[in-house]
């Protein structure tokens, strides 16, 4: 008898805390937000949204909104305030680490970012460059006028393998660092205590788009966010009826095999589509080609003999240089038939394209191209196409957003 008075006691205990939670992230997604229509759409008593938006508000994190255009009469003649989030109730911190520059940001519980700075210093050491990350964090702690007790969470991104479950790096090829306990190290090189997340760069990116869109994704059943960088990765964001979602798989189609025995990738195999089309492939293919005496635009934006940047190879291909337009097309073919595969196979409602190469309109249509081309005619696809505007705080921003997202869905 004891032991189920025992259980059910701690079934209400566990059934209160999701509700609580629920009314939470209802609140941040939707608010403003009337009571009455947050317990329509969770399926819970008026007694038990007004009981937990009470408490929310004695916590300190939402409050009823002031504007009078906001509210409603009631029924009663007392006007009905939507409640919505307080905005600097909670900061957060993102951090992108990707050895040849660091990227941070502080955001409030909006997402609103209040502080960023970057790194550009290069460095392939695991070690030192989570002591530079480290160095920003308390840079940015002594900016914001913010202790590391007002930071109610970090997140934290890398390319590579990441063990988000565990905070592990798992593996990250081009420089070598294996089996890495990220949250442990960012715990004892910084002195904090609090909740750290911990994931890849493009999956955070995927994280930062559904909270940045709130208001267009809330109602999308799901979304794909490509991501073209030094790597490629596609993490496919499933939305669900706990109002959050998340992303589903590490979204690695960089070593999607596209040329079976084709040219050999960082991960050791043969013939990946990061070989033929990440931005590291194309930049190696350019600096050959001017080796070979080609590309002679493309030669005279590189200055003394420099290796060509992505800025140089896009100014080249707008410009004209024949040879430039032919490694850029074949990279951007390649990239088309593999998210044509990706539409094929889990046919996401949007697909975020994130890369440099798409900046140029004349890379964009011929991907729409390939695509339509490669897309299986039987099934029936409306996804449409996002071209993301890539800039260099997306992924310290997505890796706040995780931060924030889990404290909403930690939240009890």
């Amino acid at each position: 008898m004891f032991f189920i008075q025992f259980l059910q006691s701690n079934i209400t205990s566990r059934i209160k805390a999701l509700n609580k939670s629920s009314v939470l992230k209802m609140i941040y997604f939707y608010g403003p937000i009337k009571r009455s229509d947050m317990a329509e759409q969770l399926g819970l008593t008026m007694p038990t949204i007004t009981t937990n938006v009470n408490c929310l508000m004695a916590a300190g994190l939402v409050q009823e909104e002031q504007d009078e255009k906001l509210c409603s009469d009631s029924s009663r003649g007392r006007k009905a305030r939507p409640v919505d989030i307080i905005p600097d109730a909670r900061h957060y911190v993102g951090i992108e680490m990707q050895g040849s520059r660091r990227v941070i940001c502080v955001q409030n519980f909006r997402g609103q970012t209040l502080y960023a700075a970057k790194d550009e210093t290069p460095c392939r050491d695991y070690e030192r460059n989570m002591e530079l990350s480290c160095a920003m964090l308390r840079e940015a702690m002594e900016a914001c006028r913010l202790t590391l007790e007002d930071v109610a969470g970090i997140g934290f991104c890398t390319p590579g393998l990441v063990n988000s479950q565990e905070g592990m790096l798992d593996t990250w090829p081009s420089y070598g660092w294996r089996n890495k306990n990220v949250r442990a190290d960012l715990a004892a090189l910084s002195g904090y205590a609090g909740p750290i997340s911990v994931e890849n760069n493009a999956c955070v990116r995927a994280y930062g788009v559904r909270l940045e869109q709130r208001g267009m994704l809330n109602e999308v059943p799901n979304f794909a966010y490509f991501f073209l960088s030094f790597g490629i990765a596609c993490p496919f964001f499933l939305n669900t009826a706990n109002v959050v979602g998340s992303v589903v798989g590490a979204g690695e189609v960089g070593h999607m095999i596209m040329e079976p025995d084709g040219l050999p990738c960082s991960c050791g195999n043969r013939g990946c589509l990061e070989a033929y089309s990440s931005n590291a492939a194309v930049a190696a293919r350019c600096a050959q080609a001017l080796e070979e005496g080609g590309a002679p635009i493309l030669r005279g934006l590189c200055p003394d003999g420099t290796a060509p940047t992505m800025e140089h190879i896009l100014a080249a291909q707008a410009a004209g240089d024949e040879t430039v337009c032919q490694i850029l097309d074949g990279a951007v073919r390649h990239i088309g038939v593999a998210i044509a595969n990706i539409i094929n196979f889990s046919c996401p409602r949007i697909m975020f394209v994130d890369g440099v190469l798409f900046r140029e309109e004349r890379n964009q249509a011929l991907l729409r191209e390939v695509v339509n081309r490669n897309l299986c005619n039987v099934i029936h696809t409306d996804t449409e196409f996002i071209f993301v505007e890539s800039h260099d705080f997306s992924g310290a921003n997505g890796a706040a957003a995780l931060a924030i997202y889990n404290s909403l869905e930690n939240y009890t």
